[in-house]
């Protein structure tokens, strides 16, 4: 039996990495924040390796560069950042990292009311997590996915 890696229209690790980045623009060209993107760049960006290398598993040694690029991933600082995000929000798990939301804005700057999740504080402008802004983190997870594996594999067999 051969795995495949796609959801629907998203039929490789590229066209979901590609609609990352789509949706991170988005995110972070938008003054205020939808909680909704920044779900889809954690559970994304964290479980794009498992679409990179299906099935493998971090207990066995590595035989192919797919599972040596989950191995390398996983020792990334901020991939850990967005992976313990990824897992806390699944499970609804308590945390020891310190997490925040700047808000803001008059009424008339809101581009989306649905979208804002408290009415009293606003709009979102900015998420941060132990200090850092959560953009930083995902632009440096992107990156990382980028420079080590996208610009590396060519074609959308496993890439």
């Amino acid at each position: 039996m051969t795995e495949t890696t796609d959801f629907f229209d998203l039929k490789s690790p590229r066209a979901l990495f590609l609609l990352l980045k789509q949706v991170e623009k988005r995110f972070g060209e938008k003054k205020n924040k939808r909680v909704e993107d920044l779900l889809l760049l954690v559970f994304g960006f964290t479980h794009l390796r498992e679409w990179i290398a299906p099935g493998y598993s971090p207990k066995k040694k590595p035989h192919t560069p797919e599972e040596q690029f989950y191995c390398e991933i996983f020792e990334f600082p901020e991939f850990k950042i967005l992976q313990q995000l990824c897992n806390q929000s699944k499970h609804m798990a308590t945390s020891s990292s310190v997490r925040g939301a700047i808000h803001g804005s008059t009424l008339d700057e809101w581009e989306d009311l649905d979208s804002v999740q408290s009415m009293d504080c606003g709009p979102v402008l900015a998420y941060f997590i132990d200090g850092k802004n959560i953009e930083d983190v995902i632009s440096a997870v992107r990156h990382f996915y980028e420079r080590n594996w996208f610009e590396l594999v060519k074609g959308d067999s496993s890439s």
